[in-house]
């Protein structure tokens, strides 16, 4: 699959859109790129218009490290959606990119139809506590120390050995000036206040063995947001999307019909 790449400002965003239909947008994590999405890709492409990007500074994104925040992930999501011009899009993000699916609902909720978060939080008191010693353990090593150190947790305690491999070497990848801006902007973001003000379709989703963003964050970020529904995906760690790619694709699809079914004047997709 070639890349497409859409031209901003201050960045170059590249980004796979496979099938036809309704735009369902996928954003990764800190540690990740848009090749996390792989299964979803194939999936969901039956049915929908489905779309992943890097972040900027992310995979083959290219931008200055020091353009790197939530808020201009958002805006890139924004750019990216107008640029499909085929309306308001599903918005699917995965741990960081849940903050930055909330962020693109608080600056632009014009182009969201519907938000899917995953493996993500509203709040997270553990994190936001540990931020400085996080920043200093990113300066004194080499991406590849950590993505070995920090990447086996990420996942559940029965990820296949091979997918734990390549989420090491995935993490390895990202440019550390990137990952750093990023982190630095991501684990003391809040937002709570965001999460209530949603009123579009909203499915929680959570890995049961999560340890990064463990599912009582999940259970607060569903208890925000009007009308939201939560579900807990057995066994699977942080990553869910890619351990039990199954079960995540069909609570996703089917919330996802039910979201279209709920649609004004009866419209579909």
């Amino acid at each position: 699959m070639s890349a497409n790449t859409l031209r901003t400002a201050d960045a170059v965003i590249s980004y796979d859109a496979v099938g036809k239909g309704s735009p369902l947008l996928f954003l990764h994590g800190v540690g990740s790129s848009r090749r996390t999405w792989k299964h979803q890709l194939e999936f969901f492409s039956s049915s929908y218009l489905a779309v992943a990007m890097d972040c900027r500074g992310y995979g083959e994104s290219v931008t200055l490290a020091d353009t790197v925040t939530m808020t201009a992930f958002a805006a890139d999501a924004t750019a990216l959606i107008n640029e499909l011009d085929r309306g308001p899009a599903n918005v699917c993000g995965l741990s960081m990119g849940g903050i930055v699916a909330l962020t693109l609902w608080r600056d632009h909720p014009e182009v969201v139809r519907s938000l899917v978060l995953a493996d993500t939080w509203a709040c997270h008191p553990a994190a936001a506590a540990a931020h400085a010693q996080r920043l200093a353990q990113i300066d004194a090593a080499s991406m590849s120390e950590l993505a070995q150190r920090r990447m086996p947790a990420v996942y559940g305690p029965h990820a296949a050995a091979d997918l734990v491999e390549q989420g090491v070497q995935l993490f390895a990848a990202i440019r550390k000036e990137v990952y750093r801006a990023a982190c630095a902007d991501l684990w003391i973001a809040d937002r709570r206040q965001v999460a209530a003000t949603v009123s579009v379709p909203t499915l929680v989703l959570v890995g049961e063995r999560d340890s990064i963003t463990p599912p009582h964050l999940s259970v607060e970020l569903a208890s925000l947001i009007p009308g939201s529904r939560l579900s807990v995906i057995p066994a699977a760690g942080h990553l869910s999307n890619e351990e039990a790619p199954e079960i995540f694709n069909r609570e996703v699809a089917q919330f996802l019909a039910a979201a279209a079914e709920a649609l004004p004047n009866g419209r579909s997709q």
